[in-house]
């Protein structure tokens, strides 16, 4: 079995239309595979890529998050590049794979794909909210995931301009990264200092205990659900993200 990193973005429904507008517009725009998306206010979109691997589909969003077993989004996403992305293209050309991306600015960037995105209900948490879930599909991917800054601030700032309250990164460990809150960025350094959300907790109360972490003034309690530098478990859970980094 692989690793299956994911960045998870928080998103209400009202803002859905501009999110996915900005997720289109990392998408490779050299490819010819597209999606017709009907958001909930009835708004017509083209996401690039497919769906449940089949293109040319029409998908209304809502029943996509009603249904527990939807299938996802198949997109490949391209990233301004950074060293980790550097290294990730040299990788693959030696491999006789090509992961450049002229973008329309001059520049290259570098080609993910696949990167699956699944839409489900984020109520449980905050109402009227829907949870984005970007998944890579490989290993190789789940690990730039993590260390690439590029990809981190990337996901830090779709979530930032879509009002997202919050986007946590998933390393399928005890604890998620915390990239942003409400309003603001949390982590985008790799792979730290950062806030941790220990998903054992009760969701309503690591989300408060992360809003009063966030305020200007210090929270009087132990923290309990979200740690940071100083608790017990931070330095361990830093330690083994060095060390899955560099597998």
């Amino acid at each position: 079995m692989g690793i299956d990193y994911s960045f998870q973005l928080y998103v209400h429904r009202d803002h859905v239309v501009g999110f996915l507008a900005a997720v289109a517009a990392l998408c490779d725009p050299h490819g010819d595979e597209q999606t017709t998306v009907i958001v909930p206010d009835g708004t017509v979109m083209r996401l690039p890529g497919s769906y449940g691997w089949k293109a040319g589909r029409t998908e209304v969003l809502t029943d996509v998050v009603a249904d527990r077993y939807a299938s996802s989004f198949d997109l490949s996403l391209c990233f301004p590049q950074d060293d980790r992305l550097r290294s990730y293209l040299d990788s693959a050309a030696a491999d006789h794979r090509d992961v450049r991306c002229p973008w329309p600015d001059g520049t290259t960037r570098v080609r993910v794909a696949l990167v699956y995105l699944g839409v489900s209900d984020g109520s449980s948490l905050l109402p009227e909210h829907w949870m984005f879930d970007f998944t890579p599909a490989t290993s190789e991917q789940s690990r730039l995931f993590l260390t690439s800054p590029t990809i981190r601030q990337t996901f830090a700032t779709l979530a930032l301009n879509a009002t997202s309250p919050l986007c946590l990164l998933d390393v399928e460990e005890l604890f998620s990264i915390v990239v942003t809150g409400p309003r603001q960025q949390v982590s985008v350094q790799v792979p730290g200092p950062c806030l941790l959300w220990d998903r054992r907790a009760p969701k309503h109360q690591a989300y408060r205990e992360l809003l009063a972490r966030l305020s200007a003034s210090a929270p009087s309690t132990r923290p309990k659900w979200i740690i940071g530098p100083g608790h017990p478990d931070y330095d361990t859970f830093i330690d083994d993200l060095v060390i899955t980094q560099h597998c």
